[in-house]
């Protein structure tokens, strides 16, 4: 617990057993339920998530071979948290620094708080110059400005959980989740600015081909003309 708010951090795996257990062990012991979604995994990841004190979920759902937005959409319904953290299990997100973001979320009275990195990281050039270009493509197309759009750490209260409309089952997750909170108006929507850290493993994405496919994304989904729900309810936080 933390400032009187349950916590919950859903890590979605995908064959992360070599490094699962530091992984865990690194999240701040305020935290009240940690949950493992395990995607497609070929690993022993859910029985290392379970003898590590986890939640571990399965979901084996993929469109493409891909399954993120699968796990974490499995993770976001198991929660029980006040506040939803969401996280990648590759170590290359602070949470170290989740602390320091709840605190900014508390005292901000925000609802969403999206972990964005290009100010403070070091990151190969064709994902910084992708990300840009999404960026400028979500702020052309939604009138947003949303400085990092492919981050993979948010904070969220749970109160808000049926508002994000989430349905992504792939990479798409990411863009859909903040554009989802920054465009709604009963959302109240911030970053907060992290540096990101050398990842554990060999990452699942192809750049250019992921970025064309996010780009497309965001392009169809202004272009049906998409808003998240303004009606459905949820627990409210506290």
């Amino acid at each position: 617990m933390y400032r009187n708010y349950t916590i919950s951090v859903c890590l979605p795996c995908r064959s992360e057993a070599r490094h699962l257990r530091k992984i865990i062990q690194a999240i701040p012991s305020f935290v009240d339920e940690i949950i493992v979604i395990s995607n497609a995994s070929t690993d022993d990841s859910v029985a290392i998530a379970r003898a590590a004190g986890s939640v571990a979920l399965e979901d084996n759902r993929t469109v493409g071979g891909i399954g993120y937005g699968f796990a974490h959409m499995t993770g976001i319904a198991a929660a029980h948290g006040d506040i939803i953290v969401g996280l990648d299990a590759d170590g290359t997100y602070p949470v170290e620094d989740l602390a320091a973001i709840l605190d900014y979320m508390l005292d901000g009275n925000l609802d969403f708080v999206s972990c964005a990195r290009l100010s403070r990281s070091r990151m190969p050039f064709k994902l910084r110059l992708g990300i840009v270009l999404l960026n400028t493509e979500t702020r052309v197309l939604y009138g947003t400005h949303i400085t990092d759009i492919l981050s993979g750490m948010w904070v969220f209260a749970r109160s808000v959980r049926g508002q994000l409309a989430l349905d992504q089952g792939g990479w798409d997750l990411s863009p859909q989740i903040k554009i989802a909170a920054a465009t709604n108006p009963n959302v109240r929507f911030a970053e907060y600015q992290i540096a990101q850290k050398p990842r554990y493993g060999a990452t699942h994405q192809r750049y250019f081909r992921t970025g064309f496919l996010h780009a497309r994304w965001i392009l169809a989904n202004r272009l049906r003309g998409r808003q998240p729900s303004l009606t459905a309810q949820d627990d409210a936080v506290g």
